[in-house]
């Protein structure tokens, strides 16, 4: 017991350890009722932010709600980090070899840990396009938007929508040529890619 608690508050698993313990408290807030069971949007843009969402679409971990990717990041880092600490003694060493070897191990837990968890979220993924996006396929379709990546192509981008007084920041693809502030028209919903198809506004209006 002491060896596993000694290699849970050490560099770098303790790293895990808080991101683990913050989700933990989170879904037992979220149980309780006092926090939005919505899916969080992974969408963070605007002039100069970088596009969240399409990170998580190139990394795997998109189609889910973010606290569940970040639950599931958590646990299978601190899995990792606390294995290889277990097997390596990376916590026992001393000085600066300690810190060495502590930095190495977290980078590495980390690149495990995406890995994993893109794996774990594709068996979940279809559970929440049912849940989330189904419905809102249907009502978006032919709805204007607002490009807000600075570009859009055939393997990301994203767009704003404005529909009944919300705000939507929805994945867009498109083989058109579509910059930041440009408006273009959602035809079709799709579904692998959990991405809208979008062409200019003016194509749409003249077929």
């Amino acid at each position: 017991m002491s060896i596993f608690l000694s290699i849970i508050i050490s560099f770098p698993t303790v790293v895990f350890t808080v991101l683990l313990c913050v989700a933990v408290i989170y879904w037992l807030v979220s149980l309780s009722g006092m926090v939005d069971g919505d899916v969080l949007d992974g969408d963070v843009g605007g002039d100069g932010a970088v596009d969240f969402g399409g990170l998580l679409a190139t990394l795997g971990l998109q189609g889910v709600p973010l606290p569940l990717m970040v639950t599931l990041l958590s646990l299978t880092g601190w899995l990792l980090s606390y294995f290889a600490d277990l097997w390596l003694g990376v916590s026992t060493a001393s000085g600066w070899l300690s810190w060495l070897l502590g930095i190495v191990l977290l980078l590495a837990s980390l690149v495990g840990a995406l890995f994993a968890t893109a794996i774990l979220i594709r068996p979940l993924r279809p559970l929440f396009v049912r849940a989330y996006h189904k419905p809102q396929e249907k009502q978006l379709i032919g709805t204007l938007c607002t490009i807000r990546s600075g570009s859009v192509g055939l393997g990301s981008g994203s767009a704003d929508v404005h529909v009944d007084g919300s705000h939507l920041i929805l994945q867009v693809r498109s083989d058109s040529a579509l910059a930041r502030g440009d408006q273009a028209v959602l035809i079709e919903y799709l579904l692998e890619e959990q991405a809208y198809w979008v062409v200019p506004e003016k194509e749409f209006h003249t077929g």
